[in-house]
């Protein structure tokens, strides 16, 4: 291959890398955001800018990517030799919403699918899904009517698609 071409195939290479990094990042808008940050610093020239109020993008991009982080993790959990805890202990209630949907949303795809799971791998599932359940009823009030209801239907949810797929407790 003559050295132009593996040239341009890098630089390629690399630009496709870099835009798929920024399309990743899920920064949409922060060009306007550094516009107001700039703008705010020439009002006041001393004082800092105020810090910018988290949006509801934000928040949706940062659920996005923990839900590819734990699909990932979980895909390795039920694909590795050893036995791994699933997927990682959520630290508040948003981060045990996307855990369980991450499971569920698996489990239904492989029942919509019609695929078989090795029994190795439907333990592994009901492991997750049981342990993803318990992060979300920990971090639900039960005491909230709509945190009772959410929580009545995430379970009937689990117990319905764990039938689908013929994943039963250990030992059973």
């Amino acid at each position: 291959m003559k050295l132009r071409t593996l040239i341009a195939l890098g630089a390629v290479s690399l630009g496709l890398f870099g835009y798929t990094l920024c399309q990743l990042s899920g920064r949409e808008g922060a060009r306007e955001r550094l516009a107001q940050v700039a703008e705010a610093s020439k009002k006041q020239p001393g004082d800092r800018p105020p810090p910018l109020p988290r949006s509801e993008l934000d928040a949706r991009d940062d659920r996005d990517a923990l839900a590819v982080s734990l699909r990932s993790r979980l895909e390795r959990a039920l694909e590795a030799p050893e036995e791994l805890p699933p997927l990682p202990a959520p630290d508040d209630r948003r981060g045990a919403e996307t855990a369980f949907e991450v499971v569920m949303s698996k489990i239904e795809g492989l029942a919509d699918k019609g695929n078989r799971l090795s029994k190795r791998g439907r333990k592994r599932l009901y492991r997750a899904a049981n342990d993803a359940f318990a992060a979300l009823s920990d971090h639900l009030d039960a005491r909230n009517p709509q945190d009772l209801a959410a929580l009545e239907e995430a379970h009937v949810r689990l117990k319905v698609m764990l039938r689908e797929i013929d994943a039963q407790p250990p030992g059973s």
